[in-house]
């Protein structure tokens, strides 16, 4: 669900999601949803499906060209499948336990950067303001660390961007399942790591995907100790 006024929902999510629901729905009637808009269903197959219909949703509302559409299937804890489709640059984002993270026929690998002033960091903000000042405060401290930031306005298209090398990393103290389930195993399946950081809402994680060379200095930035 949305978290605040300045986080909106389009009737493009709402219709993407109706229609990513009743796929599911049709083939694999035991399943269980949990999708952004509020859609969710019970099921006895074990299996879970995460859903964000449309992830970026004020890009597309201002018609900036950076949003996609994120799925992940889950048992449990792990992450069986996932897509992130991108419709503006007909970029489709898959991966499957096991098998490799894949853009089109091309197969991903993250970066081997392993200095952390060279690291390119692709980072989100919480909607509510409180919790985006506090991510402001964090990110002025880390900036002097790494090359640079980015901010693009779509989780699932920045953890696929991880996965693909087009950034080192991605960091972000607040996010929903939704939003990083489907990227977090393409970071995996391409070779890279990812961690929970300390989040700005009480009782929810941040996360942290990266390639394996600079994943625990920037978890030490992050405040996390490492063995």
């Amino acid at each position: 669900m949305k978290s605040s006024a300045t986080d909106p929902a389009s009737d493009a999510d709402r219709a993407a999601e109706v229609a990513i629901i009743r796929l599911i729905h049709d083939s694999r009637p035991g399943d269980a949803i949990v999708a952004e808009e509020g859609g969710q269903s019970g099921g006895t197959s074990g299996v879970r499906w995460l859903i964000d219909p449309l992830d970026g949703t004020v890009n597309y509302l201002y018609g900036a060209p950076h949003w996609s559409v994120s799925i992940c299937a889950m048992q449990g804890r792990d992450a069986l499948a996932a897509v992130v489709f991108d419709p503006v640059r007909n970029e489709l984002f898959s991966a499957e336990a096991g098998s490799g993270a894949w853009v089109g026929d091309v197969r991903l690998a993250v970066t081997r950067e392993t200095e952390l002033a060279r690291v390119l960091l692709a980072t989100g903000f919480s909607y509510v303001a409180d919790e985006r000042g506090t991510q402001a405060r964090q990110q002025a401290a880390l900036i002097a660390r790494i090359r640079d930031l980015r901010r693009s306005g779509s989780a699932a298209l920045d953890l696929a961007y991880v996965a693909a090398g087009r950034v080192d990393a991605y960091m972000e103290t607040y996010a929903n399942p939704w939003d990083w389930a489907a990227g977090s195993l393409l970071v995996r399946e391409a070779g890279g790591r990812v961690s929970d950081v300390p989040g700005v809402r009480a009782g929810v994680d941040g996360i942290l995907a990266s390639g394996p060379g600079v994943h625990d200095a920037l978890l030490a930035l992050a405040g996390v100790r490492t063995p």
